[in-house]
């Protein structure tokens, strides 16, 4: 590759995630499904995942999610302080991965000493380290695959069932193909929620004025009516304007095929390594305004990508937010920032809080 270049406009980052053609996703040796694929071969795959995130499957998960949701903060003590992000966000979001995997619980507390790992890997940039982490966790999800084909039934629900029962260009998936797939779910989306998770309580515990809207809301929504619909639809653009402001999934990389010039007029030559800066993009003053605006916003906002590359989990993470979300809102006390602890931030190249100490009073 001949140069690195980091998008940072809007117009821009846009431009380069809705046309693949110029924007390759092809930057790893590795098999990266579908994230690390172009063309045909991208969107044969992308079905297979598509189809295990489908908006009555997500519909169909969402009681189970309002429960774990309700059991994770129904073990938070009023009064006493707590961290949004691993006591709140990484218990839940691990929690409610293994019941839609279909995992045993035994693997939650894998999972959770694995993700701290992998945080310190990512802060170290060191690239052994990270190959290790990625070996351990291969491993991981090649235990869940053998136990699940060793366990086969007809008319298994769970997504890894699912998984199994895929095709592909007429085929089966390979061994290499569904953990690469479970892979991206679990490994990338962990954490992510996690941090969303952060991102948004953070806002909340600083905004009274929104957390109070907030409440209102999940107090329509659990009522029913005409009305609940809308008031979903609200709650969840102000989820989205919380993680805009505070964007925690930073950047994707891309690689030129040919020279291009970019809208915004950057010249970019071909094989160059391309950062799309989706943190800056949510940010431009060309496009946003400083205010907390929801509604006008909404359009434009980019936390989840653009393109065919789109977050094939959008509608699951923002059930699996909500959900969280909701219950915490429904204890029935004001969510306040720790007198004695302040919030810290990942370090690049990661983004959102590290830790998010937080008080139900």
């Amino acid at each position: 590759m001949t140069a690195q270049v980091r998008l940072t406009r809007h117009v821009d980052v846009v431009a380069a995630a809705r046309d693949p053609e110029t924007f390759s996703s092809r930057t790893s040796q590795h098999l990266h499904v579908p994230n690390g694929m172009d063309g045909d071969e991208h969107r044969a795959y992308r079905a297979v995942v598509d189809r295990q995130m489908t908006p009555q499957i997500v519909a169909d998960l969402e009681p189970l999610l309002d429960g774990i949701a309700r059991d994770v903060v129904g073990a938070l003590t009023r009064g006493v302080p707590f961290d949004a992000v691993g006591d709140l966000g990484e218990a839940f979001a691990v929690r409610a991965q293994c019941r839609w995997l279909g995992w045993p619980v035994a693997v939650e507390t894998e999972l959770r000493e694995w993700m701290a790992r992998n945080y310190a890997a990512a802060r170290a940039q060191d690239p052994a380290r990270n190959a290790t982490i990625a070996a351990e966790f291969d491993e991981l999800v090649i235990r869940q695959v053998d136990a699940h084909r060793a366990a086969r039934r007809d008319g298994a629900v769970d997504a890894t069932h699912r998984l199994l029962d895929e095709r592909v260009h007429g085929r089966p998936l390979t061994d290499d193909e569904i953990v690469s797939i479970l892979r991206n779910w679990t490994a990338g989306d962990l954490g992510s929620l996690a941090r969303c998770v952060g991102v948004v309580v953070h806002r909340l515990a600083q905004r009274p004025r929104w957390q109070q809207r907030m409440r209102a809301l999940a107090a329509g929504i659990r009522e029913g009516g005409s009305d609940a619909t809308a008031r979903r639809d609200e709650f969840d653009a102000i989820l989205g304007e919380c993680l805009r402001i505070d964007d925690p999934f930073v950047a994707n990389k891309r690689v030129t095929t040919c020279p291009v010039t970019t809208p915004s007029g950057m010249q970019i030559p071909a094989g160059a390594s391309v950062l799309l800066d989706w943190t800056a993009a949510n940010q431009d003053v060309d496009v946003f305004s400083t205010d907390f605006d929801p509604v006008a916003h909404a359009r434009d906002n980019v936390v989840f990508g653009t393109g065919p590359h789109v977050c094939p989990g959008r509608d699951l993470s923002y059930a699996e937010l909500r959900a969280v979300i909701m219950a915490l809102l429904e204890v029935g006390a004001t969510i306040e920032p720790a007198d004695d602890r302040h919030p810290t931030r990942f370090e690049p190249p990661l983004g959102g809080w590290a830790t998010v100490p937080v008080v139900l009073r």
